[in-house]
């Protein structure tokens, strides 16, 4: 397993010298858009084992694109930036002749483990294992806004790291954040041409349909994270069963018809699967709730959510 805490001092740029084999050699641990995310297991030196990293590259099928490129620079530059133990650590860039950001390695991300427990036993998870979520990404989440003043962009399940029996969970890609003022607001100045990226169907309500982003546009996705961890799917990808007749309907139409059904759906709050029991699900469901709202002056800031989660998990272990 990975090293649980992240290094209060980051390894410069280029100080371990690496030797990268091929990449049909590396276990692939995930992608994103014209990168991939490969993990190095590093030869031993004399009475030392080196814990394994996660190499982000740029992806060799994909053209070319300074975009790519650019973000990848800018995500090195923060994590060397950033000290945090809910935050994964940096480890090395290399602007070489491959270009590869050096990160420590974690177990699984939520989203590879959510796609996992449906395959292997299709039950939600606990109501632990949700506020342990709650409390670590929230606090990850607090000191990006308020230290370093960034909006991570892009919050979801597959960007949140687990080791272990959620011993530990890390808030990583940190490729499209956008800079935020004093006040917690999308700073357009300091932003140049920067825009706020996100993934449609956890995007927030001003996203979708136009408003002030500001640090509470992460919190709503994060409340979307506990509702898959529920319903095991992403947000808005499944029809409403509870349409009857109108379920039918979709399902005889082209698929442009049930994408559009789907679009709709985006920055709104899903409902809560029927098999979700309100009693033992009392405290991730007030959770969800609270970071769905509408209204982003009605959601909490990372800080209050990282308290209430803190409460309700020692209530629980505590039972």
């Amino acid at each position: 397993m990975a090293d649980l805490s992240t290094p209060t001092k980051c390894l410069k740029a280029n100080s371990d010298v690496l030797t990268i084999p091929p990449s049909p050699f590396l276990n692939r641990l995930g992608y994103g858009t014209g990168v991939n995310v490969m993990q190095l297991i590093r030869s031993p030196r004399a009475g030392q084992i080196r814990s394994p990293w996660a190499l982000k590259m740029l992806n060799k099928r994909v053209k070319p694109c300074k975009v790519y490129t650019e973000r990848l620079k800018q995500e090195a530059d923060l994590l060397q930036r950033m000290s945090h133990p809910n935050i994964v650590g940096f480890r090395a860039f290399s602007k070489t002749k491959i270009l590869y950001l050096g990160m420590e390695a974690c177990d699984l991300s939520l989203g590879d483990m959510i796609e996992k427990k449906v395959e292997d036993n299709p039950e939600p998870f606990t109501t632990k294992q949700i506020l342990k979520v709650a409390l670590d990404i929230s606090k990850a989440l607090d000191y990006i806004h308020t230290k370093i003043q960034i909006l991570h962009g892009d919050m979801k399940s597959y960007n949140i790291l687990v080791n272990g029996d959620f011993q530990i969970c890390k808030l990583c890609d940190f490729g499209v954040t956008v800079p935020l003022d004093e006040n917690g607001v999308f700073d357009q100045e300091r932003a140049g041409k920067a825009v706020y990226f996100g993934t449609e169907a956890w995007s927030a309500p001003e996203v979708i349909h136009g408003g002030t982003i500001t640090t509470k546009t992460d919190i709503w996705p994060l409340g979307l994270t506990f509702w898959e961890m529920m319903a095991l799917t992403p947000p808005h990808t499944q029809l409403d069963e509870t349409m009857n007749d109108s379920v039918d309907d979709l399902n005889n139409t082209d698929g442009s018809e049930q994408v559009d059904y789907f679009c709709e759906k985006y920055g709104t709050r899903p409902p809560v699967p029927a098999y979700i029991s309100e009693s033992e699900y009392a405290h991730p469901l007030a959770l969800f709730f609270c970071c769905t709202e509408t209204s982003a002056s009605m959601r909490p800031h990372a800080s209050h959510l990282a308290t209430a989660a803190a409460d309700m998990l020692s209530q629980d272990l505590g039972r």
